[in-house]
């Protein structure tokens, strides 16, 4: 009752703040599609399109009040709005048409929301709110989860967290993975956050979070949480500034993990390299080589939910001599996921959207990693760059490439790039004569103009990262 009481409360907060500010709404769609409050409550939520609300409210709110300084479109912002074209397009020849239009309502807005949030994220207070937000928002399930895994162990397919069922963050491969890309965020916001307090248990906080976080992607008993916790290791060691100081602490980990894991859990982990002789792995692989031929016959994709066609050959073993034949089995891989209901066009801009994000962030990061005055946007580059890479990993062996996680990622490595595209440009020299009157065309809000254009005005908030300006004013 009380918990019920309290999302409302929080509902209603975002709503009713965001009426005026469209930025709190934005947040609000990111706690409700993270937190998936009315599936926690007990009356009206539950009973409410909370998310279409909210975000139906946010982009409505945009258009009417908040048209500032939107990110210069680039590459990644056009593939996401191509991909959404496709993803609708391919509805037109979908194998299993019902079920192709129940993924798509919530894939398509994932993808379209990714694509909509880098114009309202815009200063670094606001991208880190985002942030905020979303480590928030998760932590509702890391938190019981990881305490739950201390006191029992854990176990493979145990919900231990606040979600009930076997979709989204209750599913526990996908919590293994989201737990492991939280992680860097939730290091970032103890290093360089602003809006919490700085008050000494808080200064605690994050990094119990980011423990827990290991400890509940290692309470899933997931495979693939291991995969992805080496890939998180060795990218976090490549990218960190102290190697010696995080090989020390990665390694004593690495040391108390060993030492301290259940034998269950070193026994499952080992069947890894095994998988004939393990059926699900088994059924996995031949799913995989079913959907690699049907990309062949269909190069379009079978639109969403495709896998229901898929017929797979079991060979025989001790317990079922005979083999067996199995229809319907997931994809289990975002490769294949993407491959067979996009088909070969959708499998092309999936990945090249990830290659250029990590490219545009790599390049973010180079740039700003010796300016103390952007310190926070290099590392938080380091760390978006990091739970993508977790998640390209980890994800070969779970379907989950139309969740939310990845596109919010993206999302942000949009930001950050926007960010510091405006910020170059309130730092260069004013122009004048044609040059001034050619580039004032396109000057982004609160760049300067000498030509025949009125100069416009700069926010305190932006005013404050000009160097001197306190000075000059």
């Amino acid at each position: 009752m009380l918990r019920s009481l309290w999302l409302l409360f929080l509902y209603l907060g975002f709503l009713g703040f965001g009426v005026t500010t469209p930025f709190i709404m934005t947040l609000g769609y990111v706690w409700v599609d993270t937190l998936r409050p009315q599936d926690l409550s007990m009356f009206i939520l539950n009973e409410m399109p909370v998310a279409m609300i909210m975000g139906a409210g946010a982009m409505g709110a945009y258009l009417a009040l908040d048209r500032r300084s939107p990110p210069p479109m680039n590459a990644v912002t056009a593939l996401l709005i191509m991909m959404c074209a496709w993803m609708t397009a391919t509805l037109i020849w979908a194998e299993v048409p019902t079920a192709a239009w129940e993924k798509w309502n919530w894939a398509f807005k994932a993808m379209a929301f990714a694509a909509f949030l880098p114009y309202v994220i815009r200063s670094r207070v606001q991208i880190e709110a985002f942030t905020q937000t979303y480590v928030f928002s998760l932590a509702a399930n890391i938190i019981p989860f990881g305490v739950k895994v201390l006191i029992s162990g854990g176990g493979y397919g145990q919900n231990l967290g606040l979600m009930a069922g076997n979709s989204g963050l209750a599913e526990s491969g996908s919590l293994a993975v989201v737990c492991l890309m939280s992680l860097p965020l939730a290091l970032y916001l103890g290093k360089h956050g602003l809006l919490v307090p700085r008050v000494p248990i808080l200064n605690w906080m994050y990094p119990a979070l980011a423990i827990l976080s290991i400890v509940t992607a290692l309470g899933t008993y997931e495979r693939s949480a291991l995969i992805g916790m080496i890939v998180l290791a060795g990218y976090m060691f490549m990218r960190s500034r102290r190697k010696l100081l995080f090989g020390l602490i990665g390694g004593l980990g690495a040391i108390l993990i060993i030492g301290f894991t259940a034998q269950s859990w070193i026994e499952r982990i080992s069947t890894i390299g095994q998988y004939q002789k393990d059926s699900s792995a088994l059924v996995r692989v031949l799913v995989w080589q079913w959907t690699f031929d049907y990309s062949l016959s269909h190069p379009l994709g079978g639109s969403f939910n495709s896998f229901l066609v898929n017929s797979v050959v079991v060979p025989g073993d001790e317990i079922n001599p005979g083999g067996q034949i199995m229809f319907g089995r997931a994809f289990h891989s975002i490769y294949f996921e993407v491959l067979g209901e996009l088909g070969w066009p959708g499998i092309i801009m999936f990945l090249t959207v990830v290659t250029l994000s990590m490219l545009s962030l790599r390049r973010l990061s180079k740039k700003t990693r010796d300016n103390p005055e952007l310190a926070w946007l290099s590392d938080l580059s380091d760390a978006v760059q990091s739970g993508i890479m977790v998640f390209m990993s980890a994800g070969a062996f779970l379907g989950m490439a139309f969740q939310p996680i990845l596109w919010y990622f993206i999302s942000i490595g949009i930001a950050l790039n926007a960010y510091l595209w405006r910020a170059e440009r309130l730092n260069v020299q004013p122009l004048s004569g044609w040059r001034a009157k050619a580039e004032a065309t396109r000057m982004p809000e609160g760049a300067k103009s000498t030509g025949w254009r009125k100069p416009v005005s700069i926010p305190v908030e932006e005013k404050a990262r000009i160097p001197g300006w306190q000075t000059r004013r």
